[in-house]
Protein backbone atom coordinates (compact mmCIF):
# COMPACT_ATOMS: atom_id res chain seq x y z
CA UNK A 1 0.00 0.00 0.00
CA UNK A 2 1.54 3.40 -1.40
CA UNK A 3 2.44 6.30 1.68
CA UNK A 4 -0.55 7.91 -0.01
CA UNK A 5 -3.60 5.31 0.13
CA UNK A 6 -2.41 4.67 4.18
CA UNK A 7 -2.55 8.24 4.55
CA UNK A 8 -5.82 7.95 3.11
CA UNK A 9 -7.13 4.95 5.08
CA UNK A 10 -5.76 6.72 8.65
CA UNK A 11 -8.30 9.85 7.39
CA UNK A 12 -10.66 8.23 6.98
CA UNK A 13 -10.52 5.78 9.99
CA UNK A 14 -10.15 8.62 12.49
CA UNK A 15 -13.75 10.18 10.87
CA UNK A 16 -15.34 7.00 11.49
CA UNK A 17 -18.10 6.92 14.13
CA UNK A 18 -17.35 5.15 16.94
CA UNK A 19 -19.63 2.57 18.18
CA UNK A 20 -22.81 3.02 19.88
CA UNK A 21 -22.35 3.19 23.76
CA UNK A 22 -26.83 2.86 23.62
CA UNK A 23 -28.45 0.28 25.49
CA UNK A 24 -31.84 -1.87 24.72
CA UNK A 25 -34.19 -0.72 26.95
CA UNK A 26 -38.29 -2.05 27.34
CA UNK A 27 -40.99 -0.14 28.35
CA UNK A 28 -44.85 -1.09 28.79
CA UNK A 29 -47.06 2.21 28.68
CA UNK A 30 -50.78 3.24 27.86
CA UNK A 31 -51.17 5.27 24.88
CA UNK A 32 -54.06 6.19 22.52
CA UNK A 33 -54.00 3.96 19.10
CA UNK A 34 -51.10 5.83 16.82
CA UNK A 35 -48.98 7.53 19.19
CA UNK A 36 -45.36 7.30 17.58
CA UNK A 37 -42.68 6.00 19.76
CA UNK A 38 -41.19 8.88 19.42
CA UNK A 39 -43.69 10.93 21.39
CA UNK A 40 -43.74 7.95 24.02
CA UNK A 41 -40.07 8.30 24.69
CA UNK A 42 -40.30 11.85 24.74
CA UNK A 43 -42.63 11.34 27.24
CA UNK A 44 -40.89 8.57 29.20
CA UNK A 45 -37.90 10.71 29.62
CA UNK A 46 -39.94 14.15 30.87
CA UNK A 47 -41.20 11.54 33.34
CA UNK A 48 -37.40 11.22 34.53
CA UNK A 49 -36.25 7.65 32.70
CA UNK A 50 -32.58 7.30 32.41
CA UNK A 51 -32.94 7.23 28.28
CA UNK A 52 -30.35 8.89 26.16
CA UNK A 53 -29.47 9.37 22.91
CA UNK A 54 -28.30 6.17 20.76
CA UNK A 55 -30.65 4.13 23.17
CA UNK A 56 -32.55 1.24 21.44
CA UNK A 57 -36.09 1.69 23.06
CA UNK A 58 -38.77 -0.94 22.72
CA UNK A 59 -41.69 0.23 23.48
CA UNK A 60 -45.37 -2.44 24.01
CA UNK A 61 -48.47 0.10 23.90
CA UNK A 62 -50.84 -2.24 25.97
CA UNK A 63 -53.66 0.28 26.11
CA UNK A 64 -54.06 1.65 22.47
CA UNK A 65 -57.17 -0.58 21.37
CA UNK A 66 -58.91 1.04 24.85
CA UNK A 67 -57.83 4.66 24.59
CA UNK A 68 -59.60 7.52 23.23
CA UNK A 69 -57.09 10.21 21.44
CA UNK A 70 -57.34 12.71 24.44
CA UNK A 71 -56.69 10.55 27.09
CA UNK A 72 -53.29 11.08 28.72
CA UNK A 73 -50.46 8.77 28.50
CA UNK A 74 -49.64 6.41 31.04
CA UNK A 75 -46.54 4.95 32.19
CA UNK A 76 -47.02 1.46 33.64
CA UNK A 77 -43.35 1.24 35.00
CA UNK A 78 -43.10 0.54 38.77
CA UNK A 79 -40.54 3.05 39.35
CA UNK A 80 -38.27 4.84 36.99
CA UNK A 81 -35.32 3.77 35.52
CA UNK A 82 -32.29 4.56 36.88
CA UNK A 83 -28.46 5.39 35.56
CA UNK A 84 -27.36 2.32 37.75
CA UNK A 85 -30.20 0.06 35.95
CA UNK A 86 -29.76 1.57 32.69
CA UNK A 87 -25.63 0.91 32.96
CA UNK A 88 -27.06 -2.89 33.60
CA UNK A 89 -29.26 -3.41 30.71
CA UNK A 90 -27.76 -5.10 27.61
CA UNK A 91 -25.98 -3.15 24.28
CA UNK A 92 -28.67 -1.60 21.86
CA UNK A 93 -29.07 -3.64 18.89
CA UNK A 94 -29.51 -7.03 20.59
CA UNK A 95 -32.32 -8.46 22.43
CA UNK A 96 -32.00 -9.50 26.08
CA UNK A 97 -31.09 -13.04 26.64
CA UNK A 98 -33.24 -14.69 29.04
CA UNK A 99 -36.08 -12.43 28.70
CA UNK A 100 -39.40 -13.77 29.84
CA UNK A 101 -42.30 -14.68 27.40
CA UNK A 102 -45.35 -12.78 27.48
CA UNK A 103 -48.28 -13.33 25.27
CA UNK A 104 -51.11 -10.96 24.18
CA UNK A 105 -54.46 -12.28 24.70
CA UNK A 106 -56.75 -10.77 21.92
CA UNK A 107 -60.37 -10.15 22.57
CA UNK A 108 -62.08 -11.13 19.45
CA UNK A 109 -65.64 -9.73 18.21
CA UNK A 110 -66.28 -13.49 16.23
CA UNK A 111 -65.63 -15.26 19.78
CA UNK A 112 -67.83 -13.10 21.79
CA UNK A 113 -71.03 -14.23 19.67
Amino acid sequence: MTPRAMDRLARLEANATPPTTGKHLIFRVEAPHGTSVGDIVTFLKDRGHAIHEGDDVFVMNVGAHGMTEREPLRDLSPTLLTEEERSAAPAAGRWPKGCKRFTFRLESPQGLQ
